[in-house]
């Protein structure tokens, strides 16, 4: 299972699961997005997966674990020292702290997708339209109708210092053949946390506004 596939899972959580391998990314305080956190990821192989697996090590490494398997080299020292860092900045009520981040991202998203909904002359949503915090997180993808991804990005980023991005990201497949999107530039892209506020992004959809005049 790829670390797309437990989005939702917070990063405090201990689960019971029946898995053969599981991999997620360990940022801040989503997964998989480089700009929230340290770029370091975690693997979990079950024990009889682990006897399966060849080394991609060195022949003379005769281990049986999973870090001599699969572990080239030492991991990068800066980013294994930033764990425990993400562990302390939940504090010590982490479901707590957990639901008050959820619950600030909600109406971040709330106020850009309700605007791309009030354009839906012209404006496509990726994926779910609802700003429901138990069936999305804040990084919303759209297109907009005879319009590049990348020029509208390019304008936004030219009239402000917001930045957002283009593209397929690394979901090409997807955006081409599921979303139809392959004869122009991808989606826009916009990834939200819980440290923006919503003056910003009340102020990203001014001037998105603006870039689609």
């Amino acid at each position: 299972m790829h670390s797309a596939g437990i989005r939702y899972i917070p990063l405090y959580t201990t689960f019971a699961i029946t898995c053969v391998l599981l991999s997620r990314s360990v940022c801040l305080p989503h997964v998989d997005l480089q700009v929230y956190g340290p770029h370091i990821a975690i693997l979990y192989a079950s024990r009889s997966a682990q006897k399966t697996l060849d080394s991609l090590g060195h022949y003379f490494h005769t281990g049986t674990d999973l870090s001599t398997k699969l572990g080239l080299a030492s991991a990068s020292y800066e980013l294994v020292a930033s764990l425990p860092q993400i562990v302390q900045y939940f504090g010590p009520e982490k479901k707590k702290t957990w639901e008050a981040i959820t619950m600030h991202e909600e109406k971040l998203q709330a106020i850009l997708l309700d605007y791309l909904r009030k354009r839906n002359d012209i404006i496509t949503i990726h994926g779910e339209q609802s700003a429901d915090r138990l069936k999305r997180v804040p990084v919303v993808s759209f297109s907009v109708k005879g319009k590049s991804s990348k020029d509208i990005v390019e304008m936004i980023e030219a009239k402000s210092n917001f930045g957002c991005r283009s593209g397929h990201f690394y979901s090409k497949r997807m955006v081409d053949d599921l979303l139809g999107l392959g004869d122009c530039d991808g989606v826009v892209r916009v990834s939200m946390v819980h440290y923006n506020t919503e003056e910003e992004i009340e102020r990203y959809v001014e001037v998105l506004d603006e870039v689609l005049q």
